[in-house]
């Protein structure tokens, strides 16, 4: 084919997307989990092992979907249940291959890896997680003591940012 003939069959081909139907591309987010199942499971995750365990068993692929609840705030499952204190519901979701952020490492216990990136990026530090709660919440609800100490020394005081998402 030369470079003419194969310029005009890419524009013409190019040129029938136009035509085609919104529906067809619609069709390709058939399995993407809808609102509604990816809320139910981060609520789950807040207080109810059982349910947790039960939707991320029958639902594997939803492990890290995030709802928002409000612009910009987002939530994971394991999130959820790391600002609520819940060790048993974030040991499933991480044994699930659930991803960890700072505010999850800060709750599980991952001291050093916060110490870490809070020396690398110090803006950190004051970033407001799901809801506005710090990093200082998630380290008081894992019982991390000595992280608490750490974060107040660098200028942390607050628990929950108010207002962080409106």
């Amino acid at each position: 084919m030369n470079r003419k003939s194969f310029l005009t069959k890419g524009a013409l081909a190019t040129g029938s997307l136009a035509f085609i139907s919104p529906y067809t591309f619609a069709q390709e987010t058939e399995g993407v989990f809808s609102l509604e199942e990816i809320k139910e499971f981060v609520f789950a995750a807040h207080k109810d092992f059982d349910e947790t365990k039960r939707i991320v068993e029958s639902k594997p692929l939803i492990l890290n979907c995030a709802n928002q609840p409000q612009k910009g705030d987002f939530e994971t499952a394991l999130g959820g249940a790391s600002h609520m204190g819940r060790r048993d519901i974030a040991d499933l979701l991480v044994s699930k291959g659930a991803r960890l952020d700072i505010f999850n490492q800060a709750f599980l216990g991952y001291d050093k890896m916060v110490m870490q990136l809070i020396g690398d990026y110090p803006q950190l530090l004051n970033t407001p997680g799901p809801h506005g709660f710090t990093l200082l919440h998630h380290a008081k609800v894992g019982e991390r003591q000595d992280l608490a100490n750490w974060l107040r020394d660098r200028g942390l005081t607050e628990t929950f940012i108010k207002g962080a998402y409106g």
